[in-house]
């Protein structure tokens, strides 16, 4: 981002040069000391009106009127571009972007929201509400307007771009969720982002089969049809309206809202060779675990209080936010 004042740097150095020039002139056509040929420059340029400091020479008053016609046309035109800029805000805009920038630049184990439509809103509130860092790219100048009063780390920019994929941070990045509106973009961002990082993961947006074939060979690990989930979410609530109340109830009660957290048990933790009745997790924390992922890939889908926890085991475990923060840091 270039800086604005950039903008007066002609104008300063024409005014150097002018400086420069009136101080030597003075000091040579009229003989006088550096001092006092300071001072009618000073009051020159001004446009004071006080008297010489000793009288002038025919000379002396040529290289005032230059002096003049150029120092004082320099000096208004730097003014007034000083004051365009203020007026315009790009001075101030300037130190907020370079606070924006370093702000994206401390990113880590961030996830990266690749468009921010209507998908992309929905994915920042939901990471907005666990408390997970994240960075939004979108081509539009109106994300800048709505996410810089709040806060949010934004990049305007293409989000295929591998340049802006850098400046946001995509090596150190946990996750990409790529959610344009086209399966084109989506595929580019998905192909660029897997490039950039091997190890990063990534949830693509598809509208149909041909596009899922796609950001699948592009490298994404998970792809979600819109289509499909709104689909079968009418049949349930169609079929199991009960159900599907009491779910919502759960997930986004209006004074409770409960979440699924995965939670990976590192090495060291104290619930390893425990079972869930020893680890306590429930008594301790209140949170339930639902489920145990297994590092062979295999899922205990019903775990009883006798089910043991080994280390690499993910636990998807349901609870309020402050209940599943005291349990992951329990297991860390």
């Amino acid at each position: 981002m270039i800086n604005p004042l950039a903008r007066l740097v002609p104008a300063l150095i024409a005014l150097l040069i002018i400086v420069a020039a009136g101080v030597t002139g003075y000091h040579f056509i009229e003989g006088w000391p550096f001092f006092d040929s300071i001072y009618m420059l000073v009051i020159t340029l001004f446009t004071v009106g006080f008297e010489e400091v000793q009288p002038l020479s025919d000379s002396g008053r040529l290289l005032t009127m230059v002096i003049i016609i150029s120092g004082v046309g320099t000096a208004i035109y730097a003014a007034g571009q000083l004051g365009e800029m203020i007026i315009e805000g790009q001075i101030f805009g300037y130190r907020r972007r370079r606070r924006m920038e370093k702000k994206i630049r401390e990113l880590k184990d961030h996830y990266i929201i690749c468009s921010f439509g209507r998908v992309g809103h929905k994915v920042a509130q939901e990471f907005e509400t666990a408390k997970i860092p994240y960075v939004v790219i979108d081509s539009k100048p109106e994300t800048a307007v709505e996410l810089e009063p709040k806060g949010t780390p934004y990049l305007v920019g293409s989000a295929a771009s591998n340049g802006v994929l850098k400046e946001a941070q995509i090596e150190k990045a946990k996750g990409l969720i790529a959610c344009a509106d086209s399966d084109m973009e989506n595929v580019f961002v998905t192909l660029s982002a897997r490039s950039a990082n091997k190890d990063i993961y990534i949830v693509a947006r598809a509208s149909g089969q041909d596009a899922e074939d796609k950001l699948k060979m592009a490298g994404a690990n998970r792809i979600i049809s819109p289509y499909f989930i709104s689909g079968r979410r009418m049949a349930a609530l169609a079929i199991r309206p009960v159900t599907s109340d009491f779910l919502d109830t759960v997930m986004h009660g209006e004074h409770l809202e409960f979440n699924l957290r995965e939670i990976e048990v590192p090495e060291k933790s104290f619930v390893i060779n425990k079972t869930l009745e020893e680890a306590q997790i429930r008594q301790k924390s209140g949170a339930s675990v639902l489920a145990i992922h297994k590092p062979d890939g295999g899922f205990n889908l019903q775990p009883l209080a006798i089910s043991k926890i080994e280390c690499g085991d993910i636990l998807i475990v349901i609870g309020t936010q402050e209940q599943l923060d005291l349990l992951e840091r329990m297991v860390k």
